[in-house]
């Protein structure tokens, strides 16, 4: 056959097919078509991930929209209010994406995968993210589990550049933040038997799955995904014997390890699969909170030096004693730190703003009808899936207006516009657009931990060294669909900080109280 009958033949087969796409009903999302009939989301998707979302919708200026894919659709929305409407309605659920994800990810055994479901009973998994979670990190749980990793820091940061004149350089600021987290998360989660102790290759193994973990839940062979089943493999290896032992059971260990492994044992999941599923666990503990730091310290320390100044003398109140023996005592209560550096807060928030992609992959599981901040009704079919893009509403200059590409540190001190006005920049548009710990049934329960980590790190270099950036801000690695805060390109490389101590404490021992 000619080669022009050939390209004839294909442009009439994607007409034909692009005609018998999915039906929509007028009450649902308006339609956005690909440039690629039926495949150009899916590889947008695929290429970009969560960044495809804030590309697409700055080009359609959309709230929210039914994106045409193969014989079938999936619902994309965009605005906040929105957002907020999908995060609190009980009839989208994300409950089937983890089912359908998660044993591939963990390769659980069909017996433990049956488990999870409870073909009986509501999910497992719903009782574990609605229940044993939130209840693990509260009160003195979450107390005990602060202070453990603030002592953890505490000497890992005493022991950091000693001198005033001699800078220890740091060629990696990446890499030495997600060690000084994954140290210092490991001693306080595990207890005394953590098994990412003084082993690097268990810790690299995490973050190789991390960035992976993709592939792992579309069950790709290992041909497809080399790093990821080794990472896999290096894990369950590592953690196997902690939760075969019962070391979880030990005293030292907090509850949020030891209330999931014990609940899981009660639905009958045998050890070997509890280490399977477990695996998640060290991931949801850093896999935000360590680029978090990360920008936080990359935008304030490559800020003008009058910035630094500003923060410093606020992190000046939070100091509760300096004994005559050298430690510092900083208090790290989050309301505490609220009060007394409102600048910092500012600096933190706008971070997350900037950073957090975070996309909400739920099911209809009925018709659901969404409606936006004019009054507008947008049906969502069931069967259908739909992905709540908070990244987008952190992007959208209708609410954070022109400067909405730049950092701006005191973004979130007051609004620039009076009390009470709407539009972009006005206190009211910030607050409806700023969902940086998702909401809903879903509200990130372990937020105030990862706060307390960042605050005692960021507080103590601020408070206690000069910190010199060794190169300009890395680029954005691309926005994964699996996690919600972007890392930067090629593992921070480039990237590095030269540290030393401040003049008048160079002796200080750091401490830190709650």
């Amino acid at each position: 056959m000619p080669i022009t009958a050939i390209a004839i033949a294909a442009v009439v087969a994607l007409l034909v097919l692009h005609a018998v796409g999915p039906r929509v009903d007028p009450r649902e999302p308006p339609v956005v078509k690909s440039r690629v009939p039926f495949l150009g989301h899916i590889i947008g998707m695929f290429q970009q991930q969560a960044g495809y979302h804030i590309t697409l919708q700055r080009a359609t200026r959309k709230p929210i929209a039914t994106l045409p894919m193969l014989s079938g659709k999936m619902y994309a929305v965009w605005d906040p209010y929105l957002i907020t409407a999908g995060l609190r309605s009980k009839s989208l659920s994300s409950t089937p994406h983890i089912l359908e994800a998660t044993p591939a990810a963990c390769q659980l055994s069909p017996h433990a995968a049956n488990l999870l479901r409870s073909p009986e009973g509501p999910p497992l998994v719903e009782h574990m993210m609605q229940q044993v979670i939130p209840a693990s990190l509260k009160g003195p749980s979450i107390q005990r589990l602060n202070q453990t990793a603030l002592t953890a820091l505490a000497a890992d940061l005493t022991a950091l550049a000693p001198s005033s004149t001699t800078p220890a350089p740091i060629p990696n600021a990446w890499l030495w933040l997600r060690h000084l987290l994954t140290t210092a998360t490991g001693q306080a989660i595990y207890g005394a038997h953590d098994p990412f102790a003084a082993n690097p290759p268990v810790e690299d193994a995490l973050w190789d799955l991390e960035k992976n973990l993709l592939k792992l839940t579309l069950n790709l062979p290992r041909f497809l995904a080399p790093l990821g089943h080794s990472a896999r493999k290096v894990l369950f290896d590592a953690l196997t014997p902690y939760y075969s032992s019962r070391k979880d059971t030990d005293a030292s260990t907090s509850a949020f390890v030891r209330d999931r492994a014990t609940t899981l044992r009660g639905a009958g999941f045998p050890d070997g699969d509890v280490a399977r599923l477990e695996m998640m666990l060290p991931f949801a503990a850093l896999a935000n909170t360590v680029p978090s730091l990360f920008w936080l310290l990359a935008y304030v320390f490559s800020s003008p030096a009058e910035l630094v100044e500003r923060l410093r003398k606020e992190v000046e109140g939070l100091v509760t004693k300096r004994d005559g023996e050298g430690e510092v005592t900083l208090v790290m209560t989050g309301s505490v730190i609220e009060e007394r550096c409102p600048l910092l807060m500012s600096c933190y928030r706008e971070m997350q703003r900037k950073t957090v992609h975070q996309v909400s992959t739920r099911t209809a599981v009925e018709d659901t009808v969404l409606k936006s901040r004019d009054g507008r009704e947008y049906l969502l079919k069931k069967g259908n899936v739909v992905q709540l893009v908070i990244g987008a509403g952190h992007n959208m200059e209708e609410y954070w207006g022109e400067d909405v590409d730049e950092f701006k540190p005191e973004r979130f001190l007051g609004s620039r516009k009076a009390d009470g006005e709407d539009g972009p920049g006005s206190s009211k548009a910030m607050r409806a657009a700023f969902q940086p710990f998702g909401g809903g049934l879903h509200l990130c329960p372990g937020r105030n931990f990862a706060l307390a980590e960042m605050m005692a790190v960021m507080a103590t270099l601020l408070l206690g060294y000069e910190v010199e950036p060794t190169n300009e801000l890395p680029a954005f690695s691309t926005r994964s669909v699996i996690d919600a805060v972007t890392k930067p390109a090629k593992h921070g490389e480039g990237f590095g900080v030269s540290i030393r101590r401040r003049e008048g404490w160079e002796g200080v021992r750091w401490a830190y109280e709650l």
